[in-house]
């Protein structure tokens, strides 16, 4: 059995998504495997889903068993007396005989709660039971493969659910962003529009406590979308709303450097809070005086991240990792 460990988060968070989806394929494709959620009865609502699911009290892994570990446990492997609540449920199945492999799918995280001290050094990559690793962006890639000389992490590509997050030309005058991660930035940026006043005309949507199927429909009508999130370790959300016919600006957050790209959306420096509302005023200008140059613009990133993205990649992408494993 394959058992994908997943934080118990009620809110929407696209690397929790990635876990669930990873399941189905499997089960899809003949092998056995569950999500492990840490609270009896829980499962992500946020999206639609039917994905197996498992809970710690009742699992008892054996030697056969193979047992995902997401990069934000690290800490708990670094750190065994910091959070001692948190530690013995990662305890209690890290100490199990299961083969473990590491889905790091925000390099950013790797070394968070590490010491600065010369002599400590314990890190769960170099642990003996670790098999292998997977990431999710060539970015994060290149990331632990500097830091840890010989590892080989598995690069598997997302999937964006482009039912869900389908091509409208049909706008509104409207933007819309998540807040959830550098907030600070984004009530800057958003406070620096409205008090210049050249775009009372335009409404902000923070997408915040959304379903899948809602956050896609206020995408699909808004013609831009900002981009606040750093670090990232893929950025699903610039994707998804690019797949949208979104005008996209803002950060890349490291990990979305192979898509998000000047002739594609429009990437600001990280940080740098006047230019990314300039690049707002000055993109909206442009797009009043020519919308029908946007929209081909936007139309032909859509099609980028459609044909780039897709189940059937991500799909042959797991199952090449995981054939590779039992082998």
């Amino acid at each position: 059995m394959i058992y994908y460990w997943s934080p118990d988060y009620s809110s929407a968070v696209g690397g929790v998504k990635v876990l669930y989806r990873h399941v189905d394929i499997l089960n899809r494709n003949g092998f056995s495997a569950s999500i492990i959620h840490k609270k009896s009865g829980f499962r992500c609502g946020w999206f639609e889903n039917a994905t197996k699911i498992a809970y710690l009290k009742k699992v008892t892994l054996s030697e056969n068993d193979f047992l995902v570990i997401p990069e934000v446990y690290g800490s708990l492997y670094a750190n065994p007396g910091e959070r001692r609540k948190a530690y013995k449920a990662f305890s209690q199945l890290f100490d199990t005989p299961a083969k473990k492999i590491v889905f790091n799918q925000n390099t950013y995280n790797t070394f968070k709660g590490l010491s600065f001290d010369h002599d400590q050094n314990r890190t769960i990559y170099r642990d003996r039971s670790i098999i292998g690793i997977m990431v999710v962006s060539e970015d994060n890639k290149e990331y632990l493969e500097y830091s840890y000389p010989g590892l080989h992490p598995f690069r598997i590509h997302n999937s964006i659910s482009h039912e869900i997050f389908s091509f409208s030309p049909d706008k509104k005058k409207q933007i819309c962003f998540m807040p959830r991660k550098n907030a600070d930035h984004a009530e800057q940026v958003i406070n620096i529009i409205k008090s210049r006043g050249q775009m009372n005309d335009f409404r902000i949507i923070p997408i915040e406590n959304k379903t899948e199927a809602e956050t896609a429909t206020i995408m699909r009508d808004s013609l831009v979308f900002l981009s606040f999130g750093y670090p990232e370790g893929f950025s699903l959300p610039p994707a998804e709303a690019m797949a949208c016919g979104c005008i996209v600006i803002g950060y890349h957050g490291m990990g979305a450097k192979e898509y998000f790209t000047a002739d594609r959306c429009f990437p600001v420096e990280m940080g740098d809070v006047v230019s990314f509302a300039k690049t707002v005023e000055g993109v909206i200008g442009e797009w009043r005086n020519s919308p029908d140059t946007f929209m081909e613009r936007s139309r032909k990133a859509s099609a980028y991240i459609c044909d780039t993205y897709t189940r059937q990649r991500e799909e042959e992408d797991v199952l090449e990792f995981w054939k590779s494993m039992a082998a």
